[in-house]
């Protein structure tokens, strides 16, 4: 009887002792715990909130149109944000302009940079400019601007312009497409280097 009693006894002790430790434990957590940092609280964003606010910026926008003969034109970036100087200036990055020249021919712009002024639908391209056709011509050069109405390509620096067996260095070029003809114009130095074929 009296180690029947004991255990009782210790039972009943345990019941009362354990909840307790284990609150006193919790109570530790929380007394020990540190205050919380608020500039520590979200250590991975790098947003500048006072930027976001100025600016409104888009993702992916794309801007699609027809040149004054019917010819397809669009425009793509990664973003594109209003100029602050003025509204009517969207400030683009990773520019992408399509244009058809033809049933058989397009001609891909690519730029890092980009402005497309909508009140006089242009686009200044800046940084590596490249130019490519379907049938294989290809224009390497740091600006151009091109209009989002008609077919009219200007690059007013250096150009280095590649094609089958071809090679055109010039100081400018310019391109204009009237009535569904594509004709180009080089100058400042022009340097030709024609490979016939076999």
């Amino acid at each position: 009887m009296a180690g029947s009693n004991t255990y009782s006894t210790v039972v009943a002790w345990l019941k009362v002792v354990l909840p307790l430790a284990a609150l006193a434990l919790l109570s530790t957590l929380f007394l020990l715990s540190r205050t919380p940092d608020p500039d520590a609280a979200l250590p991975y964003t790098d947003l500048d909130v006072e930027q976001l606010l100025r600016e409104q910026r888009l993702s992916r926008p794309r801007f699609a149109g027809t040149l004054d003969d019917g010819r397809e034109v669009t425009l793509v970036g990664n973003t594109a944000a209003s100029a602050v100087e003025d509204p009517n200036t969207i400030a683009m990055t990773a520019v992408e302009s399509r244009v058809v020249l033809s049933e058989e021919s397009e001609l891909l712009l690519t730029a890092d940079t980009g402005d497309f002024f909508m009140d006089q639908q242009l686009v200044a391209l800046e940084g590596s400019v490249h130019a490519e056709t379907t049938q294989g011509y290809r224009m390497e050069t740091e600006e151009a601007t091109f209009a989002m109405d008609r077919l009219h390509l200007t690059a007013p620096g250096p150009v280095v312009l590649t094609a089958p067996g071809l090679l055109i260095e010039a100081g400018a070029m310019e391109m204009i497409g009237p009535e569904g003809a594509v004709f180009l114009s080089f100058t400042g130095g022009v340097r030709l280097l024609y490979e016939p074929g076999d």
